[in-house]
């Protein structure tokens, strides 16, 4: 019996270091970006934020399209005719070039500008502390080591146990066993799946979705009595749902639909 000690006792020990080990990992998480440096993010760098490069793009043409109009073409193509918004963003003002001919809206995501845009503002999100860089990440994922280490322990007493014909408990304290070391398995593997987003960073979404509630799909805003910042402000916090109820042809051309409206993270957020 691994430590000479009680089945009882031992599933009260590994409960309480998963409960430990579990904390750590989360208070790294929490802490991890917590601090950030310039400007507060544009309404196409939170769309970044809430659902990546996709959703981002898609606010940005919602952007042309209230400013100048995003024309649909034939063969499933866009194209704009005016000249880009005053002052845009440098994502929108390579959303509109690309758009100045007509294409399709992959060839528009695959367009070399578009890109070179896109990796200018991640640029921007890193180093501002909004996005974790390659090394918070790692050191995120490493704080769930503690985790693997007690389920480890506790699959070694298991398997302990079952190989040398040791009495590990009774049935329901080795069932109690098996079921949490699956438990800490699985609440290791979920936890090492670090976010892209900094603490910062998911603290100023929900802040700011508390803050614009009332654009929240659950509340049916009546889109055609709202101007353009509240339209982009809410797909870049909600998902891209206004633009479908606005123009339907022209989300549909991006790729959004009735089945999927709203960004993994917000899903998530509006559950609490």
């Amino acid at each position: 019996m691994l430590w000479g000690l009680s089945g009882p006792l031992f599933l009260l020990d590994y409960v309480t270091a998963v409960a430990a080990a579990t904390a750590v990992a989360l208070a790294i998480r929490s802490v991890t970006g917590w601090r950030t440096r310039g400007p507060a993010p544009s309404t196409v760098e939170l769309a970044y934020l809430t659902d990546r490069a996709g959703l981002a793009c898609q606010v940005g043409v919602a952007a042309l399209h209230r400013a100048t109009g995003v024309r649909v073409g034939e063969l499933s193509t866009l194209s704009v005719d005016g000249p880009p918004p005053s002052r845009p963003a440098p994502l929108v003002r390579a959303l509109h070039a690309a758009l100045r001919r007509p294409q399709t809206w992959a060839a528009v995501l695959a367009d070399p500008e578009v890109n070179r845009a896109l990796r200018r503002m991640v640029g921007r999100l890193v180093r501002d502390g909004w996005l974790l860089t390659p090394a918070q990440r790692r050191r995120t994922a490493l704080g769930t080591l503690p985790l693997f280490a007690v389920a480890a322990v506790g699959v070694t007493r298991l398997v302990d146990s079952a190989v040398e014909g040791r009495d590990a408990g009774a049935p329901p304290f080795v069932a109690g066993l098996l079921l949490a070391c699956l438990a800490t398995l699985l609440g290791g593997w979920w936890l090492a799946e670090v976010p892209e987003t900094g603490a910062a960073a998911r603290r100023l979404l929900k802040r700011l979705r508390r803050a614009h509630a009332d654009l929240a799909p659950e509340q049916r805003p009546a889109w055609s009595e709202r101007d353009t910042d509240e339209l982009l402000t809410a797909m870049a916090l909600f998902g891209p749902r206004p633009l479908l109820a606005v123009d339907p042809r022209l989300a549909a051309q991006l790729g959004i639909d009735n089945d999927r409206t709203r960004p993994t993270t917000y899903a998530k957020t509006a559950r609490r």
